[in-house]
């Protein structure tokens, strides 16, 4: 049989695509009306006054066409589209509650290609997303064979009333080829349409290459280039029936405005996301009155229903009162219908709820008062200055970074010990969090140039008690003293897991409490096996061994959300929380009470007795949440003029204070360099992404143990030192081989700096414990090498200890190839590079890739653009 053209193919489709609406429509003509009775009958069983509202049951969804299926909770939240759908009411209320829903975006897609042909596409406006909202529909695809049997009935245009429409078979051959193509699944993000706004010049972008990244590889350059225009009228936003515009939260109130004009249509539905993640620390009530009227007045026409999505109770009621008292809302009406779903579950709903623990009182307790006291007063200061005054927002930021430092365990100097070198635009705001003297220091100027008015002395009073408290949290914390006398009181066979807010703060407060841990005579008993984490790796830490002892001393938000809704409960909760803290905790359990949330009632009235007393000197709760410290910082904001161009990188935006990393001609080693400061001749290197992914990979790569580079790691230490311990064993007997070891260590190296006997004794027992991890007693890595030596690792002690000393303390700076391990992969390549394992070679090859990206600036790399001011620069401010 003779191969097809591919109009011929096109046009098969077509007609295949009429046949089957034709036989369609006839079964419908002669569908048996036996139904109705049944039916009825249902609807007197309900009641009639209950709405009848259809499911997906009912309509033919299939969500097993993703490639995972939802959870029940997850369901819901698919069903809820509809519902506001098929309700009388215009604007929709919905609370989920213990735990945070993932993004908006990812039911809908879910809704969007599960449906079957009686659920109509429905076009969707998501207001005020968070940066991150594609990211819950990352990884997750439809599977071709599903979408075969279901004729691919996507949202795409319909029939031939639109001049040169193709079918829905058609675009099944497009994105999937023949039926010999051998492509199991399809990203979710490639076949249901949507667009991102941006306010970089471009509000409303279509299908293009970038939404096709999941299944790009399969296809040939010159597929993709024949299938472009058909995409670009598939996507095409003023001709699809169903399509999801997604307006970020950062935006300006103008560029949002801008966006909403530019949107075309009109919609079935639109999503205000009001969770915690997108309000970004704003104030709830203020920001739903205003979104609601852009929604009434700036689009061409109103939205035909309203769903506003909440995470917190409190925040919920409140967005719920603004609502009903709110008459600006034009034609959507001041009455709302709420809806209280329960999420169960962490993460975006595919894991089904566990068997909940039973669960024992927990321990509240209150850190930082001091701290929180001098930080509500500035916040009263900033609230008693006229509205746009900019001593305002200072003292409001100094506030929010005294109480943040106060929380923090391991002090300022340890946690911005990494970028105090670092002038970029990132790491200056890390030091603004992390510190209260930049703060300080700007509130005196708008002090001296006559800002502060009649509150001058008051002002200037706090701020000096600001700072002097501020000075002592530099190196000792509240949070550090409470940890030590907790792990000092606790039984030692405890296993205790600390969460912190800040992977910096985790990271050197596991230093610090080791040392603590080890030092001599102090835990004469035992010593509790100690684990630090963040909120985001807490329930991998879950996975990997249940904790007996929880201390909460990150976000009490996500803290009182874990002991309330987690189907795992330790032994002992302790919650660590300011004063202002308490008093948002204690609003928001008053406020979760619904027959919806009975099942978590026990939990939350055990949290709710156990909350302390808060001071007056805290002051309401306008203070509270305007001093949370988990609150996003405002996005930077974006401002454009000119570039760098390099050879296969095309432009590379050069930021205020952004670096490129510039090879020295004479040492041939990589330095950072401010991007403003690049010169002609400089060789300048551009990290790809590609590297950056391949070195990542490199470190998660598992060998043909099922071990990463860092467990193997920590069974190349313990295999070392249990040889080490059986040699020295069968020489000198088991009786006092920990001191004897102690005194050899030192025999052998005399220059070597003193260590406790703890610690050493704690080295050899993290070789016999398979839950104890490589050794962090030690901050100089002699002491880890001469150890490693005495137990016979010889030449590789050396290479073993730099490993360890690289993957365990730069690695674990963010969870991924962090700033520290890229420089010393570039600047120090020779402690990362000289090890033992073959995982090494690998990063060998990286680091040879990236040394390859350095290219020569040349004087036609460098392209000037006009600023408002007449002058040129040579390098785009761009977001960052």
């Amino acid at each position: 049989m003779a191969q097809l053209s591919w109009s011929e193919r096109l046009a098969e489709a077509a007609a295949s695509k009429r046949e089957r609406t034709k036989l369609l429509v006839e079964k419908l003509r002669t569908r048996p009306t036996s139904e109705a009775p049944d039916q009825t009958a249902a609807i007197e069983q309900k009641g009639a006054t209950a709405p009848v509202l259809e499911h997906a049951s009912s309509k033919g969804r299939d969500l097993t066409v993703a490639t995972v299926e939802p959870n029940e909770d997850l369901t819901h939240f698919v069903d809820l589209i509809d519902d506001v759908l098929a309700s009388e009411d215009v604007v929709h209320a919905a609370l989920f509650w213990p735990h945070i829903p993932p993004r908006a975006i990812l039911p809908w897609m879910l809704r969007e290609v599960s449906r079957g042909r009686v659920e109509k596409p429905i076009r969707t406006l998501f207001l005020n997303m968070g940066r991150p909202a594609m990211q819950a529909v990352a990884d997750i695809g439809a599977r071709t064979a599903k979408l075969h049997e279901r004729g691919l009935f996507r949202s795409g245009v319909v029939g031939e009333r639109v001049s040169g429409a193709i079918s829905s078979d058609a675009l099944f051959y497009m994105f999937l080829g023949d039926r010999q193509t051998k492509i199991e699944s399809v990203p979710l993000v490639s076949i249901v349409p949507h667009t991102v706004a941006l306010n970089d010049g471009t509000y409303w972008r279509d299908f293009d290459e970038k939404t096709l990244k999941g299944f790009k590889r399969l296809y040939p350059a010159g597929r993709l280039d024949s299938v472009r225009s058909h995409l670009n009228l598939l996507g095409s936003a003023a001709r699809s029936p169903g399509f999801a515009f997604l307006l970020p939260s950062h935006f300006p109130d103008a560029d949002r405005k801008r966006a909403l004009r530019s949107l075309p249509g009109s919609l079935d539905l639109a999503v205000i996301d009001m969770t915690k993640h997108a309000l970004r620390g704003r104030d709830a009530s203020a920001l739903i009155r205003m979104l609601v009227s852009e929604l009434s007045e700036t689009l061409r026409q109103p939205p035909k229903r309203v769903l506003i999505l909440a995470d917190c109770p409190l925040r919920y009621s409140f967005i719920r009162r603004s609502l009903r008292t709110y008459r600006g809302a034009g034609v959507l009406g001041s009455k709302s219908e709420a809806h209280r779903l329960v999420w169960a579950t962490r993460g975006r709903g595919f894991e089904a709820p566990g068997v909940r623990d039973s669960a024992r009182q927990p321990i509240v307790e209150t850190i930082g008062s001091r701290e929180c006291v001098v930080a509500t007063r500035l916040w009263h200061h900033a609230k008693q200055l006229d509205e746009g005054n900019p001593l305002a927002s200072v003292l409001e930021q100094g506030a929010v970074a005294l109480k943040g430092m106060a929380l923090t365990a391991s002090g300022a100097d340890a946690i911005l010990s990494p970028y105090t070198d670092v002038h970029d635009v990132y790491h200056r705001v890390k030091r603004e969090r992390h510190s209260f003297e930049p703060h300080y220091n700007k509130a005196m100027v708008g002090i001296a140039d006559g800002h502060a008015g009649a509150w001058r002395d008051s002002i200037q009073s706090d701020l000096a008690e600001g700072l002097g408290l501020a000075e002592a949290l530099r190196a000792e914390t509240p949070l550090m003293r409470y940890l030590k006398r907790v792990l000092t009181e606790i039984d030692p066979d405890n296993n205790v897991v600390v969460v912190l807010r800040h992977p910096e703060d985790a990271q050197q407060a596991n230093d610090r409490l080791l040392d603590f841990l080890t030092m001599p005579g102090s835990f004469k008993a035992g010593v509790p096996e100690l684990r630090m984490t963040t909120p985001h790796h807490y329930p991998a830490e879950l996975e990997r061994k249940k904790p007996t002892v929880v201390i909460w001393a990150a976000s009490t938000d996500m803290g009182a959300r874990s002991f309330i809704g987690d189907a795992f409960c330790p032994a002992q909760f302790r919650l660590v929380v300011a004063g202002h803290d308490a008093l948002t905790l204690s609003r928001v359990l008053d406020a979760a009470v619904a027959d919806e949330y009975a099942a978590y009632a026990g939990r939350a009235a055990l949290l709710r007795a156990a909350l302390p007393w808060v001071a007056k000197e805290y002051g309401g709760l306008s203070v509270a949440y305007g001093l949370d410290s988990d609150r996003s910082r405002v996005a930077l904001p974006f401002v454009g003029q000119g570039y760098l161009v390099l050879d296969g990188y095309g432009k590379i935006a050069a930021g205020p204070g952004s670096q490129f990393y510039v090879l020295d001609p004479a040492s041939h080693q990589l330095a950072p360099k401010e991007a403003r400061a690049l010169d002609i001749g400089d060789a300048v290197f551009v990290m790809p992404y590609a590297i950056r992914e391949e070195l990542e990979a490199a470190l998660r790569e598992k060998d043909d143990k099922g071990r990463t580079l860092e467990q193997a790691l920590v069974d190349q230490y313990k295999a070392t030192v249990k040889k080490g311990i059986e040699s020295l064993t069968a020489q000198f007997g088991a009786k006092g081989l920990t001191a004897r070891v102690r005194d050899m260590l030192f025999e052998q190296n005399p220059g070597l700096p003193s260590i406790s006997k703890p610690a050493v004794e704690y080295w050899l027992r993290a070789a016999e414990r398979s839950e104890v991890d490589t050794p962090h007693a030690a901050i100089n890595p002699l002491h880890i090498e001469a150890f490693l030596s005495l137990m016979g690792a010889g030449v590789l002690a050396r290479p073993l200890t730099d490993a360890v000393r690289i993957v365990r303390t730069d690695l674990r700076r963010d969870g991924h190839a962090s700033r520290g391990l890229f420089d010393r992969l570039l600047l120090d390549a020779d402690s990362v590079i000289q090890g033992p394992l073959s995982s090494f070679s690998k990063l060998q090859d990286v680091r040879r890739a990236a040394m390859e990206s350095v290219f020569p600036v040349l004087e036609m790399h460098l392209e000037k653009a006009p600023v408002a001011n007449g002058n040129e620069q040579p390098f785009q401010v761009a977001a960052q």
